[in-house]
């Protein structure tokens, strides 16, 4: 997907991935964590996790394309950011949220790796090519032993052209297996999807997974 396709789905309000709830599974596996790192969501649009993984006491870095879904954010929950330039991004702050706009595969350009990393609705997102080099920025952007909490979907037919796409676990290995121990964690049924419920799709499942970056003698370079 090029950067207009994201940026006139924002225009046009179709943006079926926002979720208004919760994520169940961000909810369930974060409460087993003891630390308070820094949080990297890379393409976060204006998800409403951030505020939940704020309230933590996590410092959150969300990575998102278009202008329109960071001033959302901001503007539902009444707050004011400050604004500046960060390298390639706008950068904008309230509190413990701290968001990036402008293009996600920049961000190596920071210099920064994180310990934790919560991917929802981004490897979704993307057409097969960009996830293989999505993969790689991941790769380049955790710390040894760092943890990705991945939410993918899985469902049939699996012809979708426009995203959230089908992404199996098979796949899931082949992307990240090279730089990460993957565990699947569960999967459900997610009922409420408008094309299961249509009869548009056989089924779809959600599917939960979680990465810890592998040791290695050295790491992919930041730039």
């Amino acid at each position: 997907m090029d950067d207009e396709f994201w940026h006139n789905r924002w225009a046009e309000n179709r943006i079926g991935f926002h979720q208004h709830d919760f994520n169940d599974w961000l909810k369930t596996w974060w409460a087993a964590q003891s630390v308070a790192d820094t949080v990297l969501v890379p393409l976060c649009g204006k998800s409403r996790d951030m505020v939940w993984l704020a309230e933590q006491g996590h410092e959150v870095h969300g990575f998102e394309l278009s202008p329109l879904a960071v001033e959302q954010f901001f503007s539902e929950h009444g707050w004011q950011a400050e604004s500046r330039q960060s390298g390639p991004f706008r950068y904008h702050h309230h509190g413990r949220i701290h968001l990036y706009q402008g293009d996600f595969f920049e961000a190596r350009r920071l210099g920064r790796r994180y310990a934790l990393v919560y991917d929802r609705a981004a490897l979704i997102a993307l057409p097969p090519a960009m996830r293989v080099e999505y993969a790689k920025q991941l790769a380049s952007m955790v710390e040894v032993g760092g943890q990705v909490l991945l939410v993918t979907m899985e469902y049939q037919p699996d012809s979708q052209q426009q995203p959230p796409f089908s992404v199996c676990e098979l796949e899931v290995r082949q992307l990240f297996e090279r730089h990460f121990a993957i565990e699947v964690l569960g999967r459900q049924a997610d009922e409420a999807n408008p094309k299961l419920q249509r009869g548009e799709l056989s089924y779809c499942d959600e599917v939960c997974y979680r990465l810890v970056r592998r040791a290695r003698n050295t790491l992919p370079p930041l730039m």
